[in-house]
C-alpha cells in the first residue's frame, strides 16, 4: 500500500460529540522534549532528568468550501469554541484526543476566492480525562467512583449478554471459565502477598465456578461477583509496580483482538475493564513514597484506560453495536479521580535526585547521609536498595562511580 493511499478522511469531533469534515493542505505535528537539569558538587557535567515529552501539537489551516461554506464555519468555529475535550481524525496521524490552544483566526475569501472560508487552529493532544477537584478524603472518592462503576457494568452485562438459547448459554459458559481461569492465574502471585486478601479471592473464585451455571443465567449477579473477584488482589501489600504489571499485562491479553461475537466481546469487556478498575483499587491502596511512583502510577492507569477505549470503540464498531456509555463514563470518572489523587499527593512527596559516587560506598553509609531525618532501620535500608536496584556484590559495597539514586 503506498502512502497515498493511507490518508484518511479528515474530521474533527467537538466535545459534545458533532463530527465536522474539512479540507487541508500540508499538514504538520510537534512536541516539546521534557526534562529537568541538576549539577552537583564535585561533579563534573550536568545530569538531565527525561520527564517525557509533552503532547503533540496539531496546527490546521481547514477549508470549507461550496454553497453553504459560511454555515459549516459558523458550526465549526462554534464547535472549536466548546468546553472539553474534542478529538481530531488526522489524515496522516489518525485519531488523537485534543483541545483547541491559543488563536483561532477565520478569514472569508470573499474577493480571492468565492464560496470558501478558512479556519486557522492549533490543536494540543491531552489525555481524555479532565482530573475533577477532589474532597477532603479523596482515596473514599475513587472507592465510591468504583463501587458506582460495579452497579452500572452489572446493569450493562445483563443487558447486552444474550443466552436465550442452549447454545449460547455453553458457548458463553465455557468462554467465560476460560477467561477467569487466566484472571485467576495473572493474580495470584499478588493475592498470595496477604493471606486474607489471598482467602477472600480464593473464596470468590470457587463461588462463582462452584455455580456458574445458576451465575449464567443471572447475569447481574455474575458481573458483580467477576467485579469483585478481579479488584480483591489490588487490596493486597505486595509493590504497586507488581500489582499494576499484573493487571496491564492481563488486559494486554485480553485487548489483543476483537471480538467477532458480541458475547464474547460482553464476556471479554467485563474482564478487561475489571483489570483497569483493579489498577485503580491498587493505586488508592497504596502508601507512595516519591512523586515517581506517583506520577509513573497515574500515567499507567491512564494508558490502561487509554487502550481499553481504544478496544472497546473497535469492538462495538465491528459488532455494529451502539455504546450506551453508562458503564464507561463510570471507569472514566474512577480513573480521572485516582489520577488526580495521584497528582495531588505527588506534591508531598520526595523529589528524585542523583548522584555519581566518587568512592566506594557502603548501603548503611549511604542511608545515613542521605535520610539524616530517618532512624536507621530495616525499611530505611529496604528503600535504598530498591530504589537503586541493588544486588549481589553491592549489598557488600556500591562501587566509585555508581549512580545512586535518593530522594528529599
Amino acid at each position: 500500500m503506498a502512502a497515498d493511499d493511507r490518508i484518511l478522511e479528515a474530521a474533527y469531533i467537538s466535545p459534545g460529540g458533532r463530527r465536522f469534515t474539512f479540507q487541508y493542505e500540508d499538514v504538520s505535528r510537534s512536541f516539546d522534549k521534557l526534562g529537568a537539569e541538576f549539577t552537583f558538587p564535585d561533579s563534573v557535567g550536568t545530569y538531565v532528568q527525561d520527564l517525557g515529552r509533552s503532547g503533540h501539537k496539531y496546527p490546521l489551516i481547514m477549508f470549507f468550501n461550496g454553497d453553504d461554506h459560511d454555515l459549516e464555519a459558523n458550526a465549526f468555529e462554534a464547535a472549536l469554541g466548546e468546553a472539553g475535550v474534542g478529538a481530531i481524525e488526522h489524515p496522516r496521524y489518525g485519531r488523537v484526543p485534543v483541545v483547541p490552544l491559543g488563536a483561532i483566526t477565520r478569514t472569508d475569501n470573499l474577493k480571492s476566492g468565492g464560496n470558501q472560508a478558512s479556519i486557522s487552529v492549533t490543536l494540543l493532544e491531552t489525555i481524555e480525562f479532565i482530573f475533577p477537584a477532589l474532597s477532603t478524603d479523596p482515596a473514599a472518592e475513587v472507592t465510591n467512583a468504583i463501587d458506582e462503576y460495579n452497579i452500572a457494568k452489572a446493569q450493562e452485562f445483563e443487558d447486552q449478554l444474550n443466552v436465550g438459547s442452549e447454545i449460547e448459554r455453553v458457548t458463553f459458559e465455557s468462554r467465560y471459565s476460560a477467561t477467569i481461569s487466566d484472571a485467576k492465574s495473572g493474580l495470584d502471585d499478588i493475592a498470595n502477598q496477604d493471606d486474607s486478601v489471598f482467602s477472600t479471592f480464593n473464596n470468590i473464585h470457587d463461588s462463582i465456578i462452584n455455580s456458574l451455571d445458576l451465575l449464567v443465567g443471572q447475569p447481574l449477579a455474575l458481573a458483580l461477583q467477576t467485579s469483585l473477584f478481579l479488584q480483591t488482589p489490588a487490596l493486597a501489600g505486595t509493590q504497586i509496580g507488581a500489582r499494576l504489571d499484573a493487571y496491564r499485562n492481563l488486559l494486554n491479553v485480553l485487548i489483543a483482538s476483537v471480538q467477532p461475537q458480541s458475547n464474547s466481546f460482553q464476556n471479554d469487556d467485563l474482564f478487561a475493564s475489571g483489570m483497569v478498575t483493579g489498577s485503580v483499587v491498587s493505586v488508592v491502596n497504596t502508601q507512595f513514597e516519591t512523586k515517581t511512583q506517583a506520577i509513573t502510577a497515574a500515567e499507567e492507569v491512564i494508558t490502561q484506560m487509554d487502550a481499553l477505549t481504544v478496544w472497546r470503540d473497535d469492538n462495538y464498531e465491528a459488532l455494529e453495536q451502539i455504546d450506551t456509555g453508562a458503564a464507561y463514563q463510570q471507569l472514566q470518572n474512577a480513573v480521572a479521580l485516582a489520577a488526580g489523587f495521584l497528582v495531588q499527593i505527588s506534591f508531598t512527596l520526595k523529589q528524585e535526585r542523583r548522584v555519581v559516587l566518587q568512592r566506594a560506598r557502603t548501603i548503611i553509609d549511604l542511608a545515613a547521609q542521605y535520610y539524616p531525618d530517618e532512624q536507621l532501620s530495616d525499611d530505611s535500608i529496604n528503600f535504598v536498595i530498591s530504589s537503586n536496584n541493588l544486588s549481589g556484590l553491592e549489598y557488600i559495597e556500591i562501587p566509585a562511580g555508581t549512580e545512586f539514586i535518593y530522594f528529599e
